[in-house]
C-alpha cells in the first residue's frame, strides 16, 4: 500500500506562514476520511496561546517539547463536532500546525503546515485518486507506491 500527498496553494500573513488558500474540503475531509479515527494528536507552536488554551481544555494527554505542545484528543462526538466545525482561524488557515489521525493505533491522515499539505496513508492508486477528488484543482498531488 502506498499514500498520497496532497499540497495545496498557499498564503501567508505577518502572523502565520504557508496556509491553504482554499479550505472547502475540509468539511468532506472530515465526513469521508476521518469518521473512523479514535484519536488525533495536534502540534502547537508555543507562541499560539489561544490554540493551546482552546485545546487543553478537550486534550486527554498534553506534552510540552519546548517550542512545540502536543496534545492527544480522543476523537469522542463533542470533540469530532469542534475539530470539524471550529478549526480555521481567522486568517483562513487551521488553528494547529499539524494533526495526525490514527485508527486503531495506526496512523491515517497527517495534516501539516496548517492543513497546506495532507497525506493520506496505505491507499492504492484508485482510492488516492478519490481522495485527490476533494481538493482543489490547483492542488499538487503526488501517489507513492509504497510507503517508506
Amino acid at each position: 500500500m502506498g499514500h498520497v500527498l496532497v499540497s495545496l496553494e498557499t498564503t501567508s500573513t505577518d502572523e502565520k506562514t504557508g496556509f491553504p488558500v482554499d479550505l472547502s474540503f475540509w468539511g468532506n475531509l472530515w465526513d469521508r476520511y476521518v469518521a473512523e479515527s479514535q484519536e488525533v494528536i495536534i502540534h502547537c507552536w508555543d507562541e499560539e496561546k489561544a490554540a493551546i488554551e482552546e485545546l487543553s481544555v478537550k486534550a486527554s494527554n498534553i506534552k510540552d517539547e519546548g517550542l512545540i505542545q502536543i496534545f492527544t484528543l480522543t476523537l469522542t462526538e463533542e470533540n469530532r463536532v469542534f475539530l470539524r466545525d471550529n478549526s480555521i482561524d481567522s486568517k483562513g488557515g487551521l488553528k494547529w500546525f499539524t494533526m495526525f489521525f490514527h485508527e486503531e493505533g495506526d496512523e491515517v491522515i497527517e495534516i501539516g503546515h496548517y492543513g497546506s499539505e495532507i497525506i493520506l496513508y496505505k491507499v492504492n492508486e484508485e482510492e488516492a485518486d478519490k481522495f485527490s477528488s476533494l481538493f482543489p484543482q490547483t492542488s499538487t498531488i503526488e501517489y507513492y507506491e509504497e510507503h517508506t
